[in-house]
């Protein structure tokens, strides 16, 4: 019996210890965890009257990516431009409306031909500006673009002359310089002006247009008030004024 007693308090002490030990751990207060950090919005602390919102992006539309001048129209031919007569030794530029590529600079060879995108060689000498250009547009539209709107422009002439005859102070030929336009009242100065009895309501214009010359007759007199409009002479042209009768 007496060696039984210290078994029965060693047991006890060691049930006592664990019970305190299992209390202790229960009644720990849990870790405290820090709580998770919202991002808030800035703007909802800044008073409305200074709030900034920020710029909206422009919107992107079809074709923004374009090159420049891509989408530029098409010019239409000056006045009597379109009825220039091509010739072997003219310099012109093609352009093609939304086809930049196509847009060249090409010389018209010996054989009246000129060398152009997708086309190759067409021949155009002999044909006014305008009836080229239509031919040209045809060409396209036939196998490459669907209704092109094409414009041609004759960068330099191989003749620059015109022929100023009849009651003028210098009557003869004159070369026009680089490519500007002439108005029919600068062609008869440079050629000295209309003499004293020059009959200026009947200037005959001579042009060739294909294989045909036509005549057009130009009252000068009109011309000279603020609004009588122009008459633009092209390369080529014979100018010849009458003389007056009264």
């Amino acid at each position: 019996m007496p060696a039984l007693f210290p078994l029965r308090y060693n047991f006890a002490l060691i049930c006592f210890l664990a019970f305190l030990a299992q209390s202790n751990f229960m009644s720990a207060a849990p870790p405290v965890l820090p709580a998770p950090q919202t991002q808030s919005d800035p703007t909802s602390s800044t008073p409305a009257a200074f709030r900034q919102e920020p710029p909206a992006s422009s919107p992107r539309t079809a074709g923004s990516d374009r090159a420049a001048g891509a989408d530029a129209s098409i010019p239409n031919l000056m006045a009597g431009e379109g009825d220039y007569i091509l010739a072997s030794g003219d310099t012109l530029d093609l352009m093609v409306y939304r086809e930049p590529d196509l847009g060249m600079r090409s010389k018209i060879a010996k054989d009246g031909r000129v060398q152009l995108p997708l086309l190759g060689e067409v021949k155009i000498a002999g044909m006014s500006v305008r009836e080229a250009q239509e031919q040209i547009r045809k060409l396209y539209d036939a196998d490459y673009l669907v209704d092109p709107q094409i414009y041609l422009n004759i960068s330099s002439y191989t003749q620059r002359k015109i022929t100023v005859i009849g009651q003028v102070a210098r009557p003869g030929s004159y070369e026009l310089q680089g490519n500007e336009s002439l108005g029919i009242l600068e062609a008869i100065g440079m050629a000295g002006g209309f003499t004293r009895i020059a009959d200026t309501k009947n200037v005959v214009v001579k042009r060739r247009t294909g294989d045909k010359v036509e005549t057009i007759k130009v009252n000068t007199k009109r011309l000279e008030s603020s609004d009588g409009g122009s008459f633009q002479v092209l390369p080529g042209d014979i100018l010849t004024v009458g003389e007056s009768w009264y």
